[in-house]
Formats: structure tokens, sequence, C-alpha cells
């Protein structure tokens, strides 16, 4: 294998494109600032389509090449499995896919947890409100597996009213929202697992108020948020992101360089498994530039996560409390002192 086998099908310019920008610009943030450690490779554009992903995986394999990064959303990454099967040297490599379904043998490393992980890390805020409003994708089905989970949680399940968004986003409206809510208080929660976070933010620039809090469990970057959004989410809308709890020195060069809205978590350790796998090197010796980097063997999920739960306070996000799993001291929370 030469070192121009890799190439990233990413979501660029329709589909899940704030987490697969971000996962281009810090790939080309470390093939410009460390070309001798990192490799470029060729980035393509598949405007969110699993039609038009599958016509890239077959054309680009017959081209050569074997190693394929994208599939950032676990509706995409269920059309592209059997292509996988069909191609058993082929290797994939799933950016932020979280489906707990997808658990299975395959030939794609998932880089980040899946959503079992990331509702545990706030799956005590919920049970503790008096009323949880759950706002999703609805054709996605990371997003539905969590409301699947919700109702069959004796705690939740009572207290539980469920609002899927249409794909178009037509149906995301200030009215419809205020719709939802039932004598809104302090005491209730908002749970999102909106795929655009930026058309739900400017609801409270449009008019929307919430008074209790809310959480968003996609996992990845957290959305800019200004104007009077800003001042009604205050101390109020939190993000649960996987962070893991230790980085190395490029990472946080990356990190602070292109700053948390545009920075990848996970991209820097796809590219050092990336550089494992052209190098056919042990993946169990693999050093990690963020977190644990372990692998199920069978399912190639990663493992022994961590997620940092922030909350948006004075115009910045702040650390709240982590969720840790830990191979040898088990599941634990720490939270922090403000």
């Amino acid at each position: 294998m030469n070192l121009f086998t890799t190439i990233a099908l990413l979501e660029l310019t329709d589909g899940f494109t704030s987490n697969d920008n971000s996962v281009k610009k810090t790939f080309e943030f470390y093939w410009n600032n460390y070309p001798s450690e990192f490799k470029s490779f060729p980035i393509v554009d598949t405007k969110g389509k699993i039609d038009l992903t599958l016509q890239y995986l077959e054309y680009y394999y017959n081209q050569g090449y074997r190693i394929f990064i994208g599939f950032s959303r676990s509706s995409i990454l269920v059309g592209v499995l059997e292509w996988f099967n069909n191609h058993p040297d082929a290797i994939g490599f799933s950016t932020t896919s979280t489906l707990p379904l997808l658990n299975i043998p395959k030939k794609v490393f998932r880089m980040t947890p899946n959503d079992d992980y990331i509702l545990d890390s706030v799956l005590t805020e919920l049970e503790t409100s008096t009323k949880v409003y759950y706002i999703y994708s609805e054709d996605e089905i990371a997003a539905k597996y969590i409301l699947d989970k919700l109702k069959t949680n004796e705690m939740i399940s009572p207290k539980l009213v469920d609002y899927g968004v249409k794909s178009d986003y037509s149906n995301l409206t200030v009215e419809s929202i205020e719709n939802l809510f039932e004598d809104p208080n302090e005491t209730q929660t908002i749970l999102l697992y909106v795929f655009d976070q930026d058309k739900y933010i400017d609801l409270y620039n449009e008019g929307l108020t919430f008074p209790g809090q809310q959480y968003n469990i996609q996992g990845i970057q957290p959305p800019v948020i200004t104007g009077e959004a800003a001042k009604q989410l205050n101390n109020k809308y939190n993000v649960s992101a996987f962070k893991g709890t230790n980085t190395s020195i490029i990472w946080r060069k990356g990190y602070d360089t292109l700053g948390q809205n545009n920075y990848s978590n996970i991209s820097l350790n796809i590219l050092n498994l990336n550089n494992t796998l052209l190098f056919k090197e042990n993946i169990e010796n693999i050093n990690s530039h963020f977190g644990i980097l372990q692998f199920d063997p069978v399912s190639r999920d990663i493992l022994y996560p961590s997620f940092l739960v922030e909350v948006f306070k004075d115009n910045k996000y702040n650390n709240k409390f982590l969720s840790v799993d830990d191979p040898i001291l088990g599941k634990y929370q720490a939270r922090f002192v403000n």
C-alpha cells in the first residue's frame, strides 16, 4: 500500500456541513503545519447524498484507493456497510456516526463514541427534571434511537414530550416549539438532537424563550450563539461533547489556532490512525493525540470515552461536569466548581 490510497468523502455543501467542514479545516491545518508527519489526501464533496457517496466509493476504489474517511451520519454509514462487506480490502473511518445499533462487525472504524455513552452523560439531569422536551431530527436514525431509549426509561417516559424536526426544517418555528411547552418553568429540560444547530439557535433571536436547562447531545462542536439568543440561553444552554481527558501538544495547537467552533476533536486521531494503517503498524501500539484510542476488535467502535458538558455563560462555553469511562477506574463523573 502506498501513500496515495486514502481519500475523504465529506458533506461539505449539504448534509452535516458544520461537522464535515470542521474535519476538512482540521486536516488542512495539520497538513500545512506538520507536512512531514501527515501527508495530504484528496477530499471530495458528497453533498450529503448516499447515492453519490456510493458512486464515489466505487469510482475511487477502482482508482486504487483503499482507505475512505467520512460517513459522519449514522444514516449514511448504514447505507455504505454493504459496500464495505463486498470490498473486504477497503477500510473506512466514520468521523461522527454514533448509532449504537451499528456496534456490529464491520470494516469501519468509528472515531466518535456511540449514543449510549453520550446520553449517559446527561441522564441524571433528565431523570430529575419535571418535564423533558426532546427535539430531534426525525429522519436521522441516531436521533430516533435516542427517542426509543427515552421512551423505555421509566423515570423519563411519563414526562416526555417529543418533537421530530423535518429534514427541510419547515416545522422548526417559534410557534411550533412554543406549542410544545406545558407551563414551562426552570425545573423542565429540553434535550436536543437537531443536526443543523444554527437553525434551532436562531429561534431565540426570533422570540422563543424557555426558562429551564437545555442539553445538546450531538457530541460535536458547539454552535455559535450571538444576539438575543445569547441573552436567552445564557447559563441555560449546555453541550455534551466527546472530549478526551488528555491531549497532545499538537492537538492543543490546532484547537487554539482554529478555535472551538472550527476544530474537529477527532481529526488528528484520524490522521494518526491513517498513518498506522498505511505503514502497516500494529494498531494496538498506536499512540493517541486525544483521549484513549482503543477500538473493539470486532466492531471497530472506539472504547472508553469521556464527555465534557459545557454551559454557555457570558458569551463563552464553560466547563460544567465531565463523564469518564475508564478501563481501570470504571465510570465516574467529576463536577467543576465555578
